[in-house]
């Protein structure tokens, strides 16, 4: 066999390992779905504001999911605003779903990038773009499952629980 045959074979073996190897991490061989279900205010400093996230995390496996860590970054109008991290103890059933709160970090960067974006306008505007994205740990797995949402938030909707 001729050394670029050789080299073929192997980098079509190697792609095989991989798409096997990254569906060994997913239950089923379905990524789980997670969505942004509700945020509320933690404490607030001059220099760190706190935030909880709650993300529903729904899994279309056959394979319950136990979930061991979180970790995501959470971008505001294109922006970077806060990053979160969490242990987690959460098992998610097949073809079932499960809350999970994570405890979120602005600094004050992150938050005056937020107002001057506000502000520049000389209006609030009537809607925040959010982007989450991060990797769900889990028990056994090995590999993180990666994870990523984008929606929008309707200010004008803030009393009525507002959403995508």
């Amino acid at each position: 066999m001729s050394s670029h045959w050789r080299t073929m074979a192997g980098g079509v073996m190697l792609a095989c390992a991989l798409a096997l190897a990254g569906c060994a991490a997913i239950p089923g061989g379905e990524p789980p779905a997670v969505n942004v279900a509700d945020m509320r205010m933690g404490t607030a400093g001059i220099f760190e504001q706190q935030f909880f996230v709650k993300l529903r995390v729904q899994n279309p496996g056959e394979r319950e999911l136990v979930l061991k860590g979180v970790s995501f970054d959470l971008d505001l109008n294109d922006k970077a605003f806060a990053r979160g991290t969490s242990a987690t103890d959460a098992v998610v059933p097949p073809f079932g779903a499960a809350l999970v709160e994570v405890e979120t970090v602005s600094t004050l960067p992150g938050m005056l990038r937020q107002l001057s974006g506000m502000t520049s306008a000389g209006k609030s505007p009537p809607a925040m773009n959010y982007r989450i994205r991060g990797r769900l740990h889990t028990a056994g797995r090995g590999a993180a499952i990666p994870f990523e949402e984008k929606g929008e938030w309707s200010l004008g909707d803030a009393g009525s629980g507002g959403g995508k």
